[in-house]
């Protein structure tokens, strides 16, 4: 199953802020209603558009891994304190409600990568050793100018 693009207004916002709120307050409450429908679902990814996997990774490999807790694959760097980018996170399905609360918990608009290193500093989130995702050159409204591979 993949969520319909739902595009957002956030011309009030900083576009910094427009991925976090998007998420809370948007993707959150579609994947609690697609959970609910359909029983079978084991997990699910959180990505974002510009998102590119590695060559070398694939589903199959995502399976042999047998992720059983909430782990954030895709990210640009880790650094001292903060892990750089969110692009591509995995969450079994037992993990939801506790992500959920999460997010709710969070009433200020914050950058999405902060929020995930919030999470991995709390030991909710795995990081993967090794990054198996990168972004796609495109646009940013964040940083207004193209971001490069």
């Amino acid at each position: 199953h993949i969520l319909n693009l739902t595009p957002d207004n956030y011309n009030d916002i900083p576009p910094y802020h427009a991925g976090f709120k998007h998420m809370r307050d948007i993707t959150i409450p579609k994947i609690k209603e697609l959970l609910l429908k359909n029983k079978n679902i084991e997990g699910f990814f959180i990505a974002e558009g510009d998102l590119l996997i590695n060559d070398n990774y694939n589903f199959d490999k995502f399976l042999n891994e047998n992720h059983k807790e909430p782990i954030w694959l895709g990210y640009k760097k880790k650094q001292k304190d903060y892990i750089v980018g969110n692009f591509l996170l995995y969450f079994p399905k037992h993990s939801f409600k506790q992500l959920e609360n999460e997010f709710l918990k969070q009433k200020k608009l914050i950058y999405s990568d902060r929020f995930f290193t919030k999470l991995f500093k709390k030991g909710f989130l795995k990081l993967k050793n090794e990054s198996i995702a990168k972004e796609i050159e495109h646009w940013s409204n964040v940083i207004n100018a193209i971001r490069k591979q």
